[in-house]
């Protein structure tokens, strides 16, 4: 059970954490900033009075209680005014990446489609109604059209009652609405409270999009729900220029952020680039949390270096695990503890799921970051596929148990129980338990397997970029079975243009598979660099990648075959 504190307890609700920090004697805020670094802040205060007079009109709409909302917004500023409104007035949001264009195909606007149908057609909130829309059929409202004018109506909300669903961003291309009450969403507020020890007047910093979980609840939500300050910058900014962010952290002597791997590999180009770097002062940090995806050591380690000389202390470098339906947060790194790296033998973790540790210089070394342990309120176990649990030092499949779990997925009754099993959800993600902390290796979903034996594509990935030319996010590792002969096959989807140059990474990237694993690479498939699909914290959609392949999609000449 979470910590006994002044800010749990079971009866709380969203609305009830922004109410009290508007009570707050001091006045707390939200900041925002803009693409020139430029800050605007809204106050607690000032969210509530904006965010009522938005309730009333949507209820003047006809919405009600219980009724289901689509937020699709481009700023933030927008996205929380809307978001609680619905929270304030009973409705229950989903917060979706607005799509770029309504015309042709885009990831987002597939899957805005997809949770409008399961909504029921619900309303959808854009910062604009679309000039060209090839979707008629879907309204499209904005704020600046609602009627706001009388009150609203008393609404009673209850713990239990959903506060908002999450969309996954979907392994089989149908994302699933995951069901997160109010109470789901305060305990593990309560729990990262703890983890990172969070007190007035802390900071935290985010540049994550509100359509992610990571973004919303824990850098939107919990200084919220400790009375914290909040410092917010567009994803789309931060991805053009990552100096923004560097600034903001060191300007607002931020304590608490986030950013995983493909936004620390961002922050490093950046760096290498620049011609001179601005007088950054990083002392405050003491949580940067990288989770969200397969941590790479080689990333962070050249991140914390890089920032040594502004005083960024290592330990402030925070590897995580979380997901969506645990509302946010399963386990952590002790706050300003050293992470703990271990070199484990990849062939016996590999072939026989054991994790031996051995020398970072051994020839089979793996090297993983720990994801430290457990929080408040959170149990773990880790078990075969036969559902029986795995002693310590053994991989395995990880579940989770706790308060803050969802109770399974909206309208989906066959997949939610899929993935309970006795109040244990199953994550999906292949682990370990090895001297007192978890570790992460895999998704069960991204197993390759060759010669009887299974690898992980992020591993595959990781090594691929030991190559001159080769970087992080361009590459993707994936196994398929030969429909022809039943033969496993490594495909490699490479970012980059067919020809002479494509035939010699070919080589060497074969090359270095058989040195280092023994394995074959079957096919280099080189693909535009926006061909590469991303979930909206990075993670790499392989999935998507080997459906267009069994669709035959991909252009001969684009493929390069091992024969």
């Amino acid at each position: 059970m979470p910590e006994i504190s002044t800010y749990y307890n079971p009866s709380l609700t969203l609305p009830a954490i922004l109410k009290r920090a508007v009570s707050s004697p001091v006045t707390k805020y939200i900041g925002y900033y803009n693409e020139s670094g430029e800050g605007v802040m809204q106050s607690y205060p000032q969210l509530w009075s904006e965010a009522s007079l938005v309730a009333i009109g949507l209820y003047n709409e006809g919405l009600k209680q219980g009724d289901k909302l689509i937020i699709a917004t481009q700023s933030n500023s927008e996205t929380l005014t809307l978001l609680w409104a619905c929270f304030l007035s009973g409705i229950i949001p989903t917060v979706l990446q607005p799509p770029p264009t309504f015309t042709g195909y885009s990831p987002s606007l597939n899957k805005l489609i997809k949770v409008y149908e399961r909504f029921g057609n619900p309303p959808v909130f854009m910062s604009s109604i679309p000039e060209l829309n090839e979707l008629p059929n879907i309204k499209i409202s904005c704020i600046s059209q609602l009627n706001c004018k009388g009150t609203l109506p008393d609404i009673e909300i209850d713990p239990n009652d959903i506060a908002f669903i999450q969309f996954s961003s979907g392994s089989t291309g149908d994302p699933k609405g995951i069901m997160l009450s109010h109470h789901n969403i305060i305990v593990n507020l309560d729990a990262i409270r703890i983890g990172l020890n969070i007190n007035y007047p802390d900071v935290f910093g985010n540049w994550m999009p509100l359509f992610h979980d990571m973004g919303l609840i824990g850098y939107h939500l919990t200084p919220i729900y400790t009375g914290t300050n909040q410092w917010h910058i567009e994803t789309i900014d931060f991805i053009k220029n990552p100096g923004l962010w560097l600034n903001m952290l060191s300007e607002q002597k931020v304590k608490i952020t986030g950013c995983p791997n493909f936004g620390l590999a961002l922050v490093l180009r950046f760096i290498n680039r620049m011609k001179s770097k601005p007088q950054w002062d990083f002392s405050k940090l003491e949580g940067i949390l990288n989770g969200a995806e397969p941590i790479s050591v080689q990333i962070m380690n050249s991140f914390v270096e890089e920032l040594k000389p502004f005083n960024l202390k290592p330990e402030a470098m925070m590897p995580v695990y979380g997901l969506a339906e645990a509302s946010l947060a399963a386990t952590f790194t002790p706050l300003m503890q050293p992470t703990v790296i271990t070199a484990f033998d990849a062939i016996s973790l590999d072939r026989d799921g054991i994790g031996i540790e051995v020398d970072s210089n051994h020839p089979h070394a793996r090297l993983i970051s720990s994801v430290g342990v457990p929080i408040h309120d959170i149990e773990i176990s880790i078990i075969d596929h036969d559902g029986k649990p795995v002693p310590e030092g053994t991989s395995g499949l990880i579940c989770l148990k706790g308060l803050s779990i969802t109770s399974g997925y909206y309208n989906k009754p066959i997949e939610t129980q899929k993935a309970f099993n006795d109040g244990w959800l199953s994550t999906g993600d292949i682990g370990l338990l090895y001297k007192g902390n978890y570790y992460i290796s895999g998704r069960d979903k991204d197993i390759i397997f060759k010669n009887g034996r299974h690898y992980f594509a992020n591993d595959l990935e990781e090594l691929a970029c030991t190559l001159e030319g080769i970087s992080y996010g361009k590459i993707c590792f994936a196994g398929i079975t030969d429909p022809q002969n039943g033969h496993e096959r490594i495909i490699a989807f490479q970012a980059g243009s067919p020809g002479e140059k494509a035939h010699a990474l070919f080589m060497e990237l074969r090359n270095l598979l058989r040195n280092a694993l023994g394995i074959t690479l079957d096919e280099l498939i080189m693909v535009r660099s926006n061909e590469i699909p991303k979930t909206s914290s990075g993670k790499l959609q392989r999935y998507k990648l080997v459906q267009r392949y069994m669709a035959g999609e991909f252009d001969t000449i684009k493929i390069l075959m091992n024969v």
